[in-house]
């Protein structure tokens, strides 16, 4: 088996066995984009953005959505009321989105299904494809950026969102107090043994495919993710790449006063008009 696939089973393990059967009200302590009224604006404006990009009545324009979990994220497409597919390898959160879609009356089908594997599997294409804090749980997301594309009609969107920026491209203050106020949540979550034992790998630089922590943030691996390289490799199968970088953090208050401040951590792009492809679109 290639290293390459070695990394991607164990992040799938990773992600199956922290967020399999969590309890939501932690989830949403530790996930920026739910946590603050702020992010959550710029993700919704994006969504808007791509919806206006198609051109068509909301109630009719298909969107796939990967690794969408348990609907806490898919929430402005179900209030718009489009057709949303939602892939996601566990079982249990994809009951509980389809329970969110029925309060919504929306049209929701729900895929058990690993996302690579669906992407290289399926034939259907969609006038949006959507991933929300996914790319830096995935260990190959170039790959996986790819594939998304391929699976958007022409003319449609490609949106990804709540990514940390690649460590090595943020001004270095914006990524002191990044990892600063990090570290000042991380003191209030409890657990000091877990967390003292993470750091201690993460300072010799051993990632080690039986812990959670390690794979299922499989950013820490490498660094962040890469931005930029996302954004021009989109540009080659869309019209327009708009890439929105933005201050996220735990905290509430740390998290105004970055962005008071001005601070960068966090990014989404929004890649709209896909180009015709030499392939006929397929069904």
């Amino acid at each position: 088996m290639s290293p390459e696939l070695d990394d991607r089973n164990a992040a799938l393990r990773a992600n199956l066995a922290t967020y399999t059967g969590f309890d939501e009200r932690h989830y949403v302590n530790g996930a920026p984009h739910l946590k603050h009224t702020s992010i959550g604006r710029i993700y919704l404006d994006l969504v808007l953005d791509a919806t206006h990009a198609v051109g068509r009545p909301v109630s009719e324009i298909s969107v796939l959505e990967l690794g969408a979990g348990n609907g806490l994220a898919s929430l402005p497409w179900l209030e718009l009321g489009v057709k949303l597919t939602a892939v996601d390898s566990s079982r249990e959160m994809l009951q509980r989105l389809a329970e969110r879609s029925r309060h919504h009356d929306a049209e929701t089908t729900t895929v058990v299904a690993d996302v690579g594997d669906y992407l290289a599997a399926s034939r259907q294409r969609f006038d949006i494809v959507t991933h929300v804090s996914m790319l830096h749980h995935v260990p190959d997301y170039v790959s996986l950026l790819r594939a998304s594309a391929a699976c958007v009609r022409s003319g449609g969107c490609l949106l990804t969102f709540q990514d940390p920026l690649r460590y090595d491209t943020m001004p270095p203050l914006d990524h002191a107090a990044d990892r600063g106020s990090y570290f000042v949540w991380r003191l209030a979550q409890g657990n000091y043994r877990r967390g003292l034992k993470t750091r201690w790998r993460r300072l010799r630089g051993v990632y080690s495919p039986t812990e959670t922590v390690d794979f299922d943030e499989y950013h820490v691996v490498r660094n962040g993710v890469d931005s930029e390289a996302s954004a021009a490799l989109l540009r080659q199968s869309f019209d327009q790449v708009r890439l929105v970088r933005y201050w996220s953090t735990y905290s509430r208050l740390l998290q105004r006063a970055g962005e008071r401040l001005g601070l960068v951590s966090s990014f989404g792009v929004l890649a709209s008009g896909r180009k015709l492809d030499p392939q006929p679109d397929r069904a």
